[in-house]
C-alpha cells in the first residue's frame, strides 16, 4: 500500500508525500489517464496504444488510412480496453481541432499527448525541391504544432498534464543519408518540446522529447537491405530498437511516474547518439 512520507511541510514541497509501492503500480501505472495519441494503426503507435489501455489508460489514436484507426481501437475494446481511433489528417489544422474535441468530449478531458506519428520528406539536399520539403516540414513539425495547440486548453485544466514528442536522432546530429528536411523538422520538435516545458510548467503541464534509433517496423521493408544493415551496425548495441522499447519510454513519461521530469530528451536509440547514423528514425504513419 502506499507509504507515508514524514517531511517538512513548505511551499513547493509535495501536497501529499506519498508514493505507490511497486505491487499497487503493477498493471495501474496510468489508471484514470485520457491520452491522446497519434498514428495507431501500425508500428510503434499501434503497440502503445495498447500498452497504454492495458496499463489503465482511456487513449484516443488516430490515422490517415481511411477506418484503420478504428478497426484497431475496436479489437482492443473486445480486449476490456477502453480506447477509440479516429481517421484525421493531422497536417490540417481544423481537422485536429475536431478530432481533440471529439476526444475531449469521449474521454471527459485530456490528460495526456504523445505526438508519435510522422511522414517525413526524404531526399538529398541537391535534390530536395521546395514540394519535398514543405511536406516533409508539414507532416513532421507542422501537426506536432497542430496536436499540442488544440489539446493545449484541456491540458491546463487536467492537474497535471504531460506532452511527449517525437524527435529522432538526426535532430541531435548530422547524418549520412540524404535526411535534411527530416533532420531540421526533428531538430525544431526537440526546440519545441523545452519551450512547451517552459511555458507550461506554470499550468502543471510537462513536456518530454524522444529520440528513436533504427525502429524496426513496416517501414524498413521500403529500404535496402545493404542500409538496413548499416544501420544497424551503427546501434551501439548492434540491434534494431523493438517498438515496444519505444511504447515503454512513452509509457513512463505519461504516467505520474515522471511527474519531475521536463525539459528532458529521452534517447531508446540504442546507444547511437553519440555516432553518424543513417536512414530514418521514429515512427511513420500509416
Amino acid at each position: 500500500m502506499a507509504q507515508e512520507v514524514k517531511a517538512p511541510k513548505m511551499s513547493g514541497a509535495p501536497e501529499v508525500g506519498k508514493w505507490i509501492s511497486p505491487e499497487e503500480s503493477v498493471g495501474q501505472r496510468l489508471k484514470g489517464k485520457k491520452i491522446l495519441l497519434t498514428g495507431t494503426t501500425k508500428g510503434v503507435g499501434r503497440v502503445t496504444q495498447e500498452l497504454l489501455c492495458a496499463h489503465g489508460a482511456f487513449v484516443c489514436g488516430s490515422g490517415r488510412t481511411p477506418g484503420v484507426a478504428a478497426s484497431v481501437a475496436e479489437e482492443l475494446k473486445a480486449k476490456g480496453y477502453q480506447a477509440a481511433g479516429m481517421d484525421v489528417d493531422l497536417s490540417d489544422y481544423e481537422a485536429v481541432k475536431k478530432w481533440v474535441e471529439e476526444c475531449a468530449e469521449l474521454m471527459g478531458g485530456i490528460d495526456v499527448v504523445i505526438n508519435n506519428a510522422s511522414h517525413p520528406g526524404m531526399a538529398p539536399f541537391g535534390e530536395m525541391t521546395p514540394e519535398i520539403w514543405n511536406y516533409g516540414i508539414k507532416n513532421e513539425l507542422d501537426l506536432v504544432y497542430n496536436v499540442c495547440n488544440c489539446a493545449w486548453p484541456y491540458l491546463q485544466k487536467a492537474n497535471g498534464a504531460s506532452i511527449v514528442i517525437t524527435s529522432s536522432t538526426c535532430g541531435l546530429q548530422g547524418s549520412n543519408s540524404p535526411q535534411a528536411c527530416h533532420a531540421a523538422a526533428k531538430g525544431a520538435c526537440l526546440a519545441m518540446a523545452r519551450q512547451l516545458a517552459a511555458e507550461g510548467g506554470p499550468f502543471g503541464i510537462r513536456c518530454n522529447s524522444v529520440t528513436p534509433g533504427l525502429v524496426w517496423t513496416e517501414a524498413m521493408s521500403n529500404i535496402p537491405k545493404e542500409m538496413a544493415s548499416g544501420l544497424i551496425a551503427a546501434q551501439t548495441t548492434q540491434r534494431a530498437i523493438d517498438p515496444i522499447d519505444i511504447a515503454y519510454a512513452y509509457l513512463f513519461l505519461a504516467s505520474d511516474e515522471s511527474r519531475q521530469i521536463t525539459a528532458t530528451n529521452l534517447a531508446v536509440d540504442g546507444g547511437c547518439a553519440g555516432a553518424v547514423t543513417g536512414g530514418m528514425q521514429g515512427e511513420i504513419e500509416a
